[in-house]
């Protein structure tokens, strides 16, 4: 008996130890880690995973296995079974990661500005195009605002917290690898971005000085990975619908309307309405569109040569016919150790960017009678849709229009780095970017088109080129002595921008054949020419210290010189303080049982100036336009006029920005995130005044004017539930600036600031505005015998007519009654993501909503031309149907044209991606990495109360008539060898 309990305790012994194997993966990406260590908890047994991410070493059932990887959560695992594979998912302890800050990089939790970031991972979850559009929603203090539809995804821009500057540009700066990049994001292949940081408060912002008062975007493209080549290929397919359209009249709608305004069908119409021949001109303009993108990369690292090479083609069809976009994109990244002191790197880009083809025009097909004829008899276009027509094109004849948009791109970073041998610790970077564009565009209006055969054909033909260059010496200097950590970096710089345009404009040709290749047969050639050269130098020094990791500092000082000011203002100095305290890291912190649950904290303080020089070059300069005149003889002469006047004494319009943060993790990092709220004046306002027009023009730019800007954000992550086959994450950010005027430089006659009516411009009012006469109401009979309205108000008004708000109580309505109405700037705007992982199923949908925004809608406003232009199925007040929101259907209803206002707040989910990512054992079988299947399915819901095309729209008529919103459905993979 004894013998046979050794046999069996030996059999268990044996069947209990062995030897562990299995792979560790990626948990979100479901690619192997190669490199990872696994050890043995409590002994010194460990090993780390080959190439393939596969590991094996000695562990009995029962031991606890210890998995880490750098930049990813440890884990522990007790042993159940031999074979055993682990993920390991991303660090969510963002005050440790290592992100991008402009000349260097730094560990979140010695950062003491406002830095916000989103990386690769989150990025291919929203697959688009144009990198702006992936980015709605996704970071607190980034707005992302979207005015169309078109291929490219060019109608949206970007802004940082919001507006600043009243009429120079807010648009960021941003950075590609160290060089500031100018041009649509388009122009960038979204699949070789591996990181994307905005830096958003003066201290951040302050080392690139004068072009980063509005915020700076750097977008860092992918290096290689240590380890053997990998090989990724990445496509889609995109099949894009319209999301919505708004409810027009159709032909007998339109009819009915035409008719009771009192104006008589024409022939047409008649004959189209009897046949019921309606036109819908929307349909007509549009079609379903679609995108293919095909991306192949390799990447890999050896101990001298880190590479990363890619290749993407993208082929888009908008759904306005003739709206195309094409791109073709090679970079290659490289960084080479020449010596144990000296590298060079180069990250270049070759693009090619075929924008050919003229969309229908969106506003007439809008707003063209749905009575009228599209088509002759023989198919083609007709130049006349109806008998008074005269004043509009077939909003369809763009089509038939000849067009060539092309554009050749080369954007190239090269340096030289190297380790200084008389002080350790000291780094030289020669730092250089080139950007060379060259674009040329061709289009011809034939005789088959209204605007060609008005004129016997009509060409226009341009050259233009763009050649940015940038020389920077950087020195740095990182060190640790004990407890005091310095890293101070200094600059010099040099930067131009040349710009050369020439062009040729004809009309009156014998034939339209040879298109836009015969400017020497025309009638009446008319060329043209223009140049523009921009200048910077600039000197920065940036100091950062930390003690024990406790006590931050940053001190930022840069000079800028911009060539466009004045001789005795073209530099600005722009100097910026920052403060940051690590509580977690106090020894009295930690000795607090009861906040065991914080894991990090971190307070921030920042102080700052930033200017902004965005204006046109030679502002400062008086200039002349040409006008031809004849002479006493009859002969034309060139003449000159005057069309600006200089002021040398134009300068820096400049932001004083106050920052205060805190970025916080609990829980062990299961939830973190930050909060900044941010106080911002801008002084010395780029501003037109207005003069009298004596001297040839009616104003000159100055510097006058502040505003003030303030504003909350937070952003927070979430690991919800994290199991070892299910995990669920939240991202959420929340976003409220708002700007006021504090003045205009427009004083009265006591020196006291007044309001600039006439540009709409109001003390404590936001910079943009609705300024209006406000419509309370219709007329009711009811209202003419109401004793308490001022007879004045009464005469001349009719039931259903528009009633206007008497704001100054003197019983008429006149200018002084015009009021400011509602809010462009929204109250606050939010996204918010929720990603699930269960094994090898992913899933996540992403919500954007902006909430408190007013706008005007157009589609609102009757006809003010006798209904020769089709509008919304509007809701006029009839004497049968007195509820009616719109004036009486007659002509002077609505005498003060009192536009129509609307909340255009939404809420949208936006984005709903699914994935499948192969099973282990198959990538194996297949000699792959990875394996990955998804779908991504945009703009499926949008909750709103706007009437309209679609409540991001909103502002001028020609934005909320465009090419409509679109509904998306995508298909892809992706692959890795």
């Amino acid at each position: 008996m004894k013998q046979l309990l050794i046999l069996i305790l030996m059999f268990v012994s044996f069947q209990a130890f062995g030897q562990v194997t299995g792979t560790v993966y990626d948990g979100e990406t479901n690619e192997t880690l190669p490199g990872a260590s696994v050890r043995v908890k409590g002994t010194t047994v460990g090993v780390s995973t080959d190439m393939t991410g596969k590991y094996s070493l000695q562990a009995s059932i029962g031991d606890i296995l210890l998995f880490s990887f750098v930049g990813y959560e440890s884990r522990e695992i007790t042993v159940t079974d031999l074979s055993l594979d682990v993920e390991l998912f991303p660090s969510t302890n963002i005050l440790n990661e290592v992100v991008v800050v402009g000349y260097g990089v730094q560990k979140k939790s010695d950062i003491t500005g406002s830095v916000v970031s989103i990386t690769a991972d989150k990025l291919k979850e929203r697959p688009q195009v144009n990198l702006t559009q992936s980015l709605q929603g996704s970071m607190a203090g980034l707005s992302v605002n979207v005015r169309g539809s078109d291929a490219e995804g060019t109608s949206s821009f970007l802004m940082i917290r919001g507006q600043n500057s009243i009429t120079a540009s807010n648009t960021p700066l941003i950075i590609l690898d160290g060089v500031p990049f100018s041009g649509a994001l388009s122009e960038i292949n979204s699949s070789d971005i591996e990181s994307f940081e905005i830096l958003k408060d003066a201290s951040s912002t302050a080392i690139y000085g004068s072009r980063g008062a509005n915020g700076v975007i750097l977008i860092t493209t992918k290096k290689g990975i240590k380890g053997r080549p990998v090989i990724t290929y990445d496509a889609y397919y995109r099949m894009d619908m319209i999301a919505h359209i708004p409810d027009m009249m159709d032909g007998e709608t339109f009819a009915a309307a035409k008719m009771e305004y009192g104006e008589p069908l024409s022939a047409t119409e008649q004959r189209n309405l009897d046949n019921g021949d309606y036109t819908d001109w929307i349909d007509l303009a549009t079609q379903n569109g679609g995108a293919a993108q095909h991306n192949l990369s390799i990447r890999g690292a050896t101990d001298k040569v880190n590479y990363f090479v890619s290749a993407g083609i993208n082929d888009v069809k908008g759904i306005a016919k003739e709206d195309m976009f094409k791109r073709a994109s090679l970079r290659t990244n490289l960084e080479i150790k020449l010596t144990d002191w000296l590298r060079y790197g180069t990250n270049t880009q070759f693009g090619y960017y075929d924008r050919s083809g003229i969309q229908a025009d969106f506003q007439g097909a809008f707003e063209m009678n749905p009575l009228g004829d599209a088509y002759n008899e023989d198919g083609t276009y007709t130049l006349i849709t109806w008998e008074d027509a005269f004043y509009a094109d077939n909003p369809l004849s763009p089509l038939y229009a000849d067009s060539n948009n092309r554009t050749w791109r080369v954007s190239t970073n090269n340096y030289i780095e190297l380790d200084l041998p008389f002080i350790e610790g000291l780094t030289y970077k020669l730092n250089t970017g080139y950007d060379f564009r060259n674009r040329f565009f061709q289009r011809y209006y034939g005789t088959n088109t209204q605007r060609g055969a008005e004129v016997g054909g009509e060409l226009f033909y341009s050259h233009t080129y763009d050649i940015d260059w940038l020389v920077e010496n950087i020195i740095s200097y990182n060190k640790t002595f004990g407890k005091h950590t310095l890293f101070l970096t200094g600059l010099y710089s040099a930067q131009q921008k040349t710009w050369e345009f020439n062009s040729v404009e004809a009309t009156g040709f014998s034939s339209d054949l040879l298109s836009y290749y015969q400017p020497g047969n025309s009638v009446s050639p008319l060329p043209g020419a223009d140049y523009s050269k921009r200048s910077y130098i600039s000197q920065m020094f940036r100091a950062n210290y930390s003690y024990d990791s406790r006590y931050l500092f940053t001190f930022t000082v840069r000079r800028d010189g911009f060539s466009g000011f004045g001789e005795n203002t073209k530099f600005g100095v722009f100097p910026s303080v920052a403060l940051g305290w690590n509580i977690t890291n106090e020894k009295f912190f930690k000795s607090i049982t009861s906040l065991d649950f914080v894991s990090n904290l971190k307070l921030r303080l920042s102080y700052g100036e930033n200017g902004n020089e965005a204006i046109a070059p030679y502002s400062t300069l008086p200039a002349l336009s040409s006008h031809n005149y004849l002479d006493e003889s009859y002969t034309p002469v060139l003449g000159y006029y005057p069309m600006q006047l200089g002021n040398p004494l134009l300068g820096w319009e400049t932001s004083k920005s106050t920052n205060l943060g805190i970025d916080f993790s609990l829980w062990e990092n299961r939830l973190s995130g930050l909060v900044d709220v941010y106080w911002t004046n801008t002084y010395d306002l780029l501003l037109d005044k207005s003069i009298s027009p004596v001297n040839g023009t009616s104003s000159i730019r100055e510097n006058i004017g502040q505003t003030h800007n303030n504003g909350i954000e937070f952003q927070l992550s979430s690991v919800n539930i994290s199991r070892s086959d299910f995990v669920w994450r939240t991202d959420l950010n929340f976003t409220h600036y708002n700007t006021k005027i504090v003045h205009v430089g427009l004083t009265d006659e006591e020196g006291n600031y007044i309001d600039d009516i006439a540009n709409e411009w109001f003390i404590g009012e936001n910079i943009d505005v609705y300024y209006n006469y406000v419509m309370t109401g219709l007329w009711q009979q009811a209202d003419f015998d109401n004793p308490d309205i001022p007879e004045s108000l009464k005469t001349g008004n009719q039931p259903g007519f528009a009633m206007y708000l008497d704001g100054d109580d003197d019983g008429d309505i006149d200018v002084d009654d015009k009021r400011i109405i509602g809010r462009r700037i929204p109250k606050f705007s939010a996204g918010m993501t929720n990603s699930f992982k269960y094994k090898n199923f992913s899933f996540s949908f992403f919500l954007n909503s902006v909430i408190g925004i007013d706008s005007y809608n157009a589609l609102l406003e009757s006809t003010s031309i006798s209904y020769r232009e089709n509008t919304y199925n509007l809701d006029f007040w009839t004497p049968d149907h007195t509820n009616g929101t719109i004036p009486v259907n007659t002509p002077s209803s609505n005498s003060r044209g009192a536009n129509f206002y609307e909340d255009a707040s939404f809420v949208r989910l936006q984005d709903v991606t699914f994935g499948y990512s192969f099973d282990s054992n198959i990538i194996e079988k297949l000699k792959l990495s990875n394996a990955e299947l998804y779908v991504n399915l945009k703009n499926m819901v949008t909750w709103t109360n706007w009437i309209g095309l679609d409540p991001e729209f909103i502002g001028s008529t020609s934005v909320q008539k465009a090419i409509p919103q679109t509904r998306s459905y995508l298909f892809g993979i992706r692959v890795s060898f």
